[in-house]
């Protein structure tokens, strides 16, 4: 998608900070600001929000994905969200990674060429 429609931001927009919340990455770049990264929750039942990810794409592969996504996932966890579901192109590798690094893997199923990923936040070990 090369540029975000109004209705589409304005959707995405919407939330209600409990069972709705979206996460925006944005850089000053001397003239303005811009968005480099978006991540949402949406909630699917009381334990359980769908989430997503777009990262400009001359941000990628620098961690920006991945500080986003632990955010929103901390944040969905203090809102008594602990299951996430993500659901990708089956051939999106880029969200494999991600979610080897933050998440354990509930369950996958892939139809039709996507994948629907059911995962919980890997817990870190304090030393």
């Amino acid at each position: 998608m090369p540029t975000l429609s109004d209705s589409l931001a304005r959707a995405l927009a919407r939330v209600d900070y409990r069972r709705q919340l979206a996460l925006v990455a944005e850089h000053d770049n001397g003239g303005g600001t811009e968005i480099l990264g978006l991540a949402s929750f949406g909630a699917l039942d009381d334990g359980r929000v769908e989430v997503g990810l777009v990262i400009r794409d001359d941000w990628q592969r620098l961690g920006l994905g991945t500080e986003l996504d632990d955010r929103l996932l901390q944040a969905a966890e203090a809102r008594g969200f602990h299951q996430f579901v993500a659901i990708s192109r089956a051939d999106n590798v880029a969200i494999r990674k991600l979610l080897r690094g933050l998440a354990e893997i509930v369950s996958t199923k892939i139809s039709a060429g996507t994948s629907e990923f059911t995962f919980v936040r890997r817990r870190t070990k304090n030393l």
